[in-house]
């Protein structure tokens, strides 16, 4: 009697739901009946519950190793994918060219004098249109269209099934609602434009390969809007 209430003690009285789990648990676990003693039963329930809080322990930890996972693939200031991630992305994109044949085209953004936004009103007002930017581009990308920020002021997108004309139609229509639609700051209507280039990723490709392609025909972009500028 005394070692049972010792036992009771140490493990805890099992509830009856408890009792019922156990018993459901021990019949599948084949152990006799016989040798069900209630010291046995304790013990045994008192394992059986440290187990279930052992796995809501890991079934937390995934949670929480998923969260930081989704945490460190967004971007630290617009509500969207970052470096990390694209690339990622990317290399499954050239993948499926490679395996499949399908076609991906990246179409990749520098906006025109970002440093010139810090300097005149300051780094608030530059988070405000990169967060302005990625909502701009967010309304006009597909469903399946994959977007991020790469870099300080430069932006990109994975179009999956798409070549490279779809996407100089699509940065067009970006680039043109980038310079008619202003952002508020303090008051102010601010404007931000971009250049913008596209390349569609072939086999033997790798990532960063890829990606500098995109940025080589923005550049080719960039330099061609400052000359017509510098013409005007």
């Amino acid at each position: 009697m005394q070692a049972q209430q010792d036992t009771e003690i140490k493990f805890g009285k099992a509830t009856p739901r408890r009792r019922t789990l156990l018993a459901e648990r021990l019949s599948a676990l084949g152990i006799p009946e016989e040798e069900m003693t209630p010291n046995v039963r304790l013990v045994i329930s008192a394992l059986l519950e440290k187990m279930d809080d052992v796995n809501r322990d890991l079934s937390r930890t995934k949670e929480n190793l998923a969260e930081i996972e989704r945490l460190v693939d967004v971007d630290c200031i617009a509500p969207i994918a970052n470096r990390r991630a694209f690339m990622r992305r990317l290399s499954w994109a050239i993948t499926m060219h490679e395996r499949y044949g399908h076609p991906s085209t990246i179409l990749y953004f520098d906006l025109n004098d970002f440093k010139a936004i810090n300097d005149t009103h300051g780094h608030a007002a530059g988070d405000l249109a990169i967060i302005h930017v990625s909502q701009i581009l967010s309304t006009v990308m597909r469903e399946s269209d994959f977007l991020a920020r790469i870099g300080g002021d430069e932006f990109a997108v994975i179009m999956y099934y798409a070549n490279e004309e779809s996407a100089k139609i699509r940065g067009m229509t970006i680039a043109e609602k980038l310079d008619s639609t202003p952002f508020n700051f303090n008051g102010s209507q601010l404007f931000v434009s971009a250049a913008y280039g596209y390349y569609l990723v072939r086999s033997g490709d790798d990532a960063e390969s890829a990606l500098a392609s995109a940025d080589m025909s923005m550049y080719v972009d960039k330099r061609r809007n400052k000359g017509v500028l510098a013409k005007a």
